[in-house]
């Protein structure tokens, strides 16, 4: 459940004075997502999200640059939640000592491995194409806090202790750290990305993409490894197993409105495999500091380990 912080009525109602939205009718926590704290809000003026932003994931001074992508992106024509700013025009407020903001609510919903298409992969991935285009317009920069000098902390903290989820998982992961950080590429194209583009956060409605969330790993990188982030969110069905159907589909996609250059051609293999790194270790990280009775269940890290696995393949390098 991601409901981190609890919020009464009477603090909620207090939060709420600062809006225009009439009188508070019903708030509801929602269950989805592993970063933040999110409730449904029913006002006089209608339903909305309300977003505590929780400090084990996110930065409060990164905040301003997820919200400002966000709107660039809107105005790019990507369907995205709209940011509702106080009596004052301000954007983000405390809440329950968390920054907090108000978005509207999206139609349509976020799909499971088990519910994609390749029609589905294809339109996200013009989509999320059509989203590094818009980028281009987004001039700030922000660090990819789960970048590789991240990877490089996770291995040598948690260590030996990943031996505990799987034996031999640690000298399996820094292995693979240091054969992607020989070939991490240079001089790729780079800017705003979502790094988080799985297809929880793509939204359908009537077979077509709705809208796309969650915003709070956004941050300056190169827009191939967001597409490698994306084609191992998207090209893997319930039982984990490869669909070349999908992941097709979503390289059409995307070349349909952003063609890759020769070099992100060729940079692919290697980005699809530090895509599959990133999560295995975050996943890592999140099972080896879980505790019983803990919100959140961790994720099986070793789904990406089976996924870096199949990117190593002679097949998929070639």
């Amino acid at each position: 459940m991601a409901v981190y912080t609890p919020v009464t009525e009477i603090e909620l109602k207090d939060f709420l004075s600062a809006y225009d939205l009439g009188r508070l009718r019903a708030f509801d926590g929602i269950e989805a997502g592993v970063s933040n704290t999110n409730y449904f809000i029913t006002t006089d003026a209608g339903r909305f999200v309300l977003t505590l932003f929780e400090p084990h994931r996110v930065k409060a001074e990164d905040i301003p640059f997820f919200i400002h992508y966000s709107s660039t992106l809107e105005q790019a024509g990507v369907p995205c939640p709209k940011t509702l700013l106080r009596k004052d025009g301000k954007s983000i407020s405390p809440l329950c000592g968390r920054p907090a903001s108000l978005f509207s609510v999206l139609e349509g919903e976020g799909s499971t491995a088990g519910k994609l298409t390749p029609s589905m992969c294809e339109q996200a991935g013009a989509v999320l194409a059509k989203m590094h285009l818009a980028a281009g317009s987004v001039h700030e920069v922000a660090i990819n806090h789960f970048g590789l000098s991240r990877w490089k902390l996770w291995v040598g903290d948690l260590g030996a202790s990943m031996d505990r989820i799987a034996p031999g998982l640690h000298d399996f992961a820094r292995a693979e750290l240091g054969w992607v950080s020989m070939r991490w590429p240079s001089k790729l194209p780079l800017g705003a990305i979502h790094a988080d583009y799985f297809p929880d956060n793509v939204f359908f409605k009537d077979g077509n993409v709705s809208g796309v969330i969650d915003f709070h790993f956004v941050c300056t990188e190169l827009f191939a490894y967001d597409l490698a982030i994306a084609l191992n969110a998207w090209s893997f069905d319930q039982d984990n197993v490869f669909q070349p159907a999908r992941f097709a589909a979503m390289m059409r996609g995307y070349n349909s409105v952003r063609p890759l250059s020769a070099e992100e051609q060729n940079a692919l293999p290697v980005l699809l495999r530090a895509a599959a790194l990133r999560f295995l270790l975050s996943r890592i990280e999140e099972k080896l500091n879980w505790n019983e009775g803990d919100f959140m269940v961790p994720h099986d890290p070793m789904v990406f380990k089976s996924r870096l696995r199949h990117f190593q393949s002679e097949k998929i390098a070639a």
